[in-house]
């Protein structure tokens, strides 16, 4: 899937410029296209297409949530980003386009939903793939629904732009859908995945999905639960490291999966399959992959200035220097001091590396927080959960005591969740989760933290991204007063 899938794709079906102009419509859509279990599984793939690029979740989508947290500021045309005023023209642009695709691959899922039900396979066959596509539909909408919040709800395909209608669906009714689809996918999907099929989604990435989604809504017992499925599973676990450099068994560009891979979106070194994200964090001459230094931190940031050196994520996901192509030793500018390297690959585009959505970390700190907020306090088990994150990064056998443990003593459910919270931050750093981290503790919280770390005041404007103009424009279900405030 990494390295084929979408080559067939990309010679199937062309892109388009309108907004919900699902790329296989012209074929796709046709009832009598389907007639067997290749076609939909072609099919599936298509859904994928629609969000691997540019647009969303291969450069648009990292690059404007992770501008928007305490750790990172934007560079260039995406400064208004991590300003926290609302959105410009340029950076409106990029979040339009964010909603078609992931719109478009909701719509290809639609597609196969339909389908599926009139293709002669077995039931089990049919439950699966029509579990993928909801999973796939289900991820799409969380992260619409986060960031717009309600949105029209689509479940049938569209065929063209007049089509294209709905009202904006209550963020309730949203989150009722994606659970739904999340609960069909945990019964229906495979426990796992055969050789060689490495980022499609299981059963287990279901659950886990699912038990963000909870942890999202406040159903701390459900997603205690949830994530605990997944743990108890046994078929997931950390990746131990003993250096800052080992890190790269969890995110290197070579690698195909690791143990810790619940579901990644998956790039290669390919043409058109690479992931573009990697190169809005290096520099164009440095030993990575080619870039443009679009993000950069300072030593003053509480978050990068309380970060023990002892911890190896830090020498891994920080550098404020580098030896560039001529072999000059260069360093970044005083403004500008501190760059991330989280994702490398060698100085070459497109980029190998995968974009980790959901991995065992996020099970054990899920899990961690759910069980302290549910019991008014940690317990033992949380802090377990908690601490194998934490030794893990310090260089420590994730599974034994360490001597960098936390401890139970003195702590209450608050002090306890902000553990949690810092530990998200630096294991899930530029992984695109800070900003929904910070919109989960209150927008009283998220605008202390943002004024705190970078002097910035929040606007309400900034807590959601506008509605496409196009969709205003072509949706009669619409009226200007569904627009997001600000806009």
């Amino acid at each position: 899937m990494k390295k084929i899938a979408i080559l067939f794709l990309t010679l199937l079906f062309t892109s388009c410029e309108g907004l919900l102009e699902e790329v296989p419509t012209d074929r796709l859509s046709q009832e009598n296209f389907y007639k067997s279990k290749e076609d939909l599984i072609a099919a599936l793939n298509a859904v994928y297409a629609q969000v691997r690029g540019a647009n969303s979740y291969g450069t648009n989508y990292p690059a404007q949530l992770n501008g928007m947290t305490d750790f990172c500021i934007s560079r260039g045309t995406q400064i208004p980003v991590s300003e926290f005023q609302g959105l410009d023209g340029t950076n409106i642009g990029r979040t339009d386009v964010i909603w078609r695709d992931l719109f478009q691959s909701i719509n290809a899922s639609n597609i196969v939903i339909q389908a599926v039900k009139a293709v002669n396979i077995t039931e089990a066959e049919k439950n699966a793939i029509e579990a993928e596509a909801r999973f796939l539909r289900a991820l799409n909408y969380y992260n619409l629904v986060r960031n717009y919040g309600g949105v029209p709800l689509r479940t049938t395909p569209i065929g063209e732009v007049s089509q294209v209608r709905g009202k904006r669906a209550s963020v309730d009714e949203v989150y009722k859908l994606i659970t739904d689809d999340l609960q069909y996918a945990e019964i229906n999907l495979p426990k796992t995945v055969t050789s060689g099929q490495a980022g499609r989604p299981t059963q287990f990435a279901a659950k886990l999905l699912l038990a963000s989604v909870y942890l999202t809504r406040e159903n701390w017992a459900l997603a205690r639960d949830k994530a605990d499925e997944v743990i108890k599973s046994g078929l997931y676990s950390l990746v131990e490291v003993k250096t800052s450099d080992d890190f790269e068994k969890l995110y290197g560009a070579d690698l195909t999966t690791t143990t810790e891979e619940v579901f990644y979106i998956k790039y290669a070194r390919i043409t058109g399959q690479g992931w573009g994200y990697p190169s809005y964090q290096h520099p164009a001459d440095g030993p990575y992959t080619t870039g443009v230094r679009a993000h950069f931190t300072l030593p003053t940031l509480p978050l990068i200035k309380n970060w023990s050196d002892k911890d190896l994520r830090k020498d891994y996901n920080l550098y404020s220097s580098y030896t560039n192509r001529s072999g000059k030793l260069t360093t970044f500018p005083t403004a500008e001091p501190i760059c991330f390297r989280k994702f490398r690959d060698t100085p070459a585009n497109p980029a190998g590396n995968d974009f980790p959505i959901l991995r065992y970390a996020e099970a054990l700190l899920i899990y961690a927080e759910a069980v302290s907020q549910a019991n008014n306090g940690p317990t033992a088990q949380a802090l377990e959960s908690l601490n194998k994150v934490h030794r893990r990064a310090y260089g420590y056998p994730s599974g034994a005591v360490s001597p960098v443990d936390f401890t139970l003593e003195g702590q209450s459910a608050a002090s306890f969740r902000e553990l949690v919270m810092t530990e998200r931050a630096y294991e899930f750093m530029m992984e695109a989760s800070r900003w929904y981290d910070l919109k989960r503790l209150g927008v009283a919280k998220l605008k202390e933290i943002i004024k705190t770390a970078r002097g910035k005041d929040v606007k309400d404007a900034h807590l959601f991204w506008p509605i496409p103009k196009q969709e205003m424009d072509n949706n009669p279900d619409l009226t200007p007063a569904d627009q997001n405030p600000g806009y």
